[in-house]
């Protein structure tokens, strides 16, 4: 078994477990790792995660937390979920309590594959919110049912867009749909590499996906997708050309869902407006994606007025004009040197998001092969201001480099954004 590091000092291992398939009853649940690893061998699964999956195989896969290796129904009583309903979820021994039918599931039109997962996970949907919103004292983006149900649609959309040969009720548009709806459960073990997390939970919510090589296919596709939408894994990948196109779509769908709906609950505090995250989504209307003549376009919109939904959401957030707070720094900018907040929130954005806009170009361009740009707009209807850049197919990475080392200067070669631009470089 190999090992390699992968800029932050995480040991990833380049091979995972030595048993193909577990025996479960009559389910049969494969060593998904080691079989994705096969497909994609330049994939680096942490060390840690690895570890994780070998001790929940030793210890029955009673739940625990991915860091702390603490009883996930340990955990989420502690942090103030209801007894109640986290025993809708595991049972007093920290199991999952149900399992779907991944079978059954593909053999649902794509209406009731989205109902029944709607049903079934959402008790996961509330949890892993809340175990996010406990990360910090202002609440954490939200990764409810509606972020969910964004992703999912706007991925059947690209691919649609995308021209890939996927009949409406397709098997891979149920695929796109699981995954969509599933990418972002890794959270409730661990934010980081929440996505090879995600690949371990999803081995426990669903039985019968060993019955056949086809759905073994199948769910292997799912699972690609939950692994690679995560940037951390995903920007180890030289290149995305080999990826599926459902991972791709959820890669794009995901990182491109930036708005004030994103903002949590939780962060209704005075002191949120200091986490540049909250600040970006409650400033951004909404977003938009999609294709324009010969470049794949995602446009923001920028306003400090708060719309109607947002206002009994978030009184603390906003002033008595119902317009929202923004940071002293800010203010300064505008009233002392005549600096428009858009092109701080343009700033902002960049540095908050640079990583996950590379990893989109490269899912966008390996999804819409005739694209030849990707432009990123960033729209202040109010005050009639307008900002775009244009990533050409052949530069956008020279670009996005210089961007990195204007806004990171002297720690730039030291982000996993800065080894990924140099590991492609080098597989060129």
């Amino acid at each position: 078994m190999s090992k390699m590091s992968d800029g932050s000092g995480e040991t990833s291992e380049t091979s995972t477990l030595s048993n193909p398939l577990e025996a479960g009853g009559q389910t049969l649940r494969p060593d998904v790792l080691n079989m994705l690893r096969s497909r994609y061998p330049q994939m680096e699964v942490p060390g840690s995660v690895l570890s994780f999956v070998r001790e929940q195989d030793a210890n029955g896969h009673r739940i625990r937390r991915g860091e702390t290796g603490e009883l996930l129904r340990d955990f989420l009583v502690r942090i103030g979920v209801h007894k109640d309903i986290v025993s809708r979820f595991l049972d007093q021994d920290s199991r999952v309590v149900s399992t779907l039918s991944y079978p059954s599931l593909l053999r649902s039109p794509l209406a009731e594959v989205r109902s029944r997962l709607e049903e079934h996970f959402d008790v996961l949907f509330v949890l892993q919110q809340a175990v996010l919103d406990s990360e910090l004292l202002t609440g954490f983006n939200r990764h409810d049912r509606e972020h969910l149900r964004t992703v999912s649609s706007n991925m059947l959309g690209l691919l649609r867009a995308s021209e890939v040969d996927l009949a409406q009720d397709s098997v891979g548009e149920k695929e796109a749909t699981i995954a969509g709806y599933l990418h972002d459960c890794g959270n409730i073990l661990a934010r980081k590499y929440h996505g090879a997390y995600g690949v371990y939970l999803l081995t426990r919510f669903f039985s019968d996906v060993g019955r056949d090589q086809e759905t073994l296919a199948s769910f292997l596709r799912v699972l690609e997708a939950v692994l690679f939408h995560e940037v951390e894994i995903g920007l180890r990948l030289p290149s995305l050309s080999s990826l599926h196109p459902a991972t791709l779509s959820l890669i794009i769908a995901d990182k491109t869902d930036v708005s004030a709906r994103r903002v949590s609950t939780k962060s209704n505090l005075p002191e949120a407006i200091r986490d540049a995250h909250t600040l970006v989504n409650l400033l951004t209307v909404d977003s938009h994606i999609g294709c324009q003549a010969s470049d794949f376009v995602w446009e923001l919109h920028f306003s400090p007025r708060a719309g109607t939904d947002d206002v009994a959401r978030f009184s603390h957030l906003l002033k008595e004009s119902e317009r929202v707070w923004v940071p002293q720094a800010w203010q300064r900018l505008y009233r002392e040197y005549n600096v428009e907040y858009l092109f701080v929130f343009h700033a902002t954005f960049m540095q908050l998001y640079l990583s996950r806009l590379l990893y989109t170009i490269r899912a966008v361009f390996a999804l819409f092969p005739d694209a030849e740009g990707f432009r990123l707009i960033i729209d202040d209807r109010e005050r009639g201001i307008s900002l775009s850049r244009l990533f050409g197919r052949e530069d956008y990475e020279e670009k996005i480099g210089l961007i990195g080392k204007n806004l990171f200067k002297q720690n730039w070669e030291e982000t996993y954004l800065y080894h990924s631009l140099a590991r492609t470089s080098q597989a060129s």
